[in-house]
């Protein structure tokens, strides 16, 4: 694969040397609710295109070419959307099953409509090919398809119905807006290798998986200084870390790395390194996220080396830009 350069206004990235705290920072930042550009769903927790946002299109450009700079550099970034994403970008089509991993409630209440095997569905679920959103406080009734709000879901037409309502939150609503994130990813991540991916894969590596193994995480791990595998603090640390609930082991990995959930090719490629510091045992751990490296000081108790430990992940919100 040869190395690319995206232009992002008026500065070049380098698509082979992006620095991982590059798309950690900006990704945080631009895929925050409060600006508007995505929604929120709390009862799923993932995030999706707010086609009311106020904010320059060619953001979503932008946030395209971070997602392909990070399967490009193998970086995990939190990217908090439905399979339904990946799916488009591989053009394949949404379904009510994405809608379901998006928005549960409505997922269900859709399917419950085709399932409903009674002859009163009119008057049950008084529906009409409309949909209503609320955006700022603000009440608004949508027509699915021309004239929707004269025709009302029957048991003829209720599959006719999901479809439009699945098209509506996933394609309709949100075309200008996917378009830009597509080209952005395209600039970096097309061509035919893209089309060997499931959504699943490609969802994969992005955002990591959660096959975790901390034998392997150790044994991979490399050290600088004076630090070494049977190193009395070394040896004390891998005592202390693997007595960690999971948990606090996948928050040990947000700490270090910017993210919980590991490469796709597993623990071995995550290459951690812990070095020696100055200072006494009162000092903190710290991690230099952008490398995945640990500066650990020289500790002789287990206690204390847990006890710093656990400090310094607990007071961690996810990056340490050291």
């Amino acid at each position: 694969m040869t190395a690319k350069v995206i232009f992002v206004g008026e500065e070049a990235v380098d698509a082979g040397g992006v620095r991982k705290e590059f798309f950690l920072l900006i990704m945080k930042e631009l895929l925050d609710p409060k600006y508007g550009m995505f929604r929120y769903f709390e009862d799923s927790r993932l995030i999706w295109f707010s086609h009311k946002t106020f904010e320059d299109i060619d953001l979503f450009n932008l946030i395209g070419v971070i997602c392909g700079l990070a399967i490009y550099n193998l970086t995990i970034v939190e990217l908090n959307f439905p399979v339904a994403l990946y799916k488009k970008l591989l053009k394949k089509k949404p379904t009510l099953e994405d809608l379901k991993e998006l928005m549960p409630d409505v997922g269900r209440s859709l399917q419950h409509l085709l399932d409903y095997t009674e002859d009163d569905l009119e008057e049950t679920f008084c529906l009409n090919f409309t949909i209503t959103e609320e955006h700022f406080g603000a009440t608004e009734v949508l027509e699915l398809v021309p004239n929707g709000e004269d025709i009302n879901v029957t048991k003829s037409n209720r599959q006719e119905f999901v479809d439009a309502y699945v098209d509506y939150v996933f394609n309709r609503a949100v075309a200008p807006l996917f378009e830009c994130f597509y080209a952005g990813f395209h600039k970096v991540c097309g061509g035919k290798v893209l089309e060997l991916f499931q959504p699943n894969e490609l969802q994969a590596m992005v955002i990591g998986n959660t096959n975790y193994d901390w034998t392997e995480l150790e044994k991979t791990t490399e050290y600088k200084g004076e630090y070494w595998a049977e190193h009395p603090t070394i040896r004390l640390f891998w005592e202390a870390f693997h007595e960690l609930p999971l948990e606090k082991k996948k928050q040990f990995l947000l700490f270090l790395t910017g993210s919980d959930r590991i490469p796709i090719l597993g623990m071995k490629s995550l290459k951690l390194v812990i070095q020696p510091t100055g200072g006494g045992e009162h000092y903190l751990p710290v991690a230099h996220t952008c490398f995945n490296l640990l500066d650990l000081p020289k500790y002789t108790d287990l206690d204390t080396l847990r006890s710093k430990l656990l400090q310094a992940i607990d007071q961690n919100q996810g990056f340490n830009l050291a």
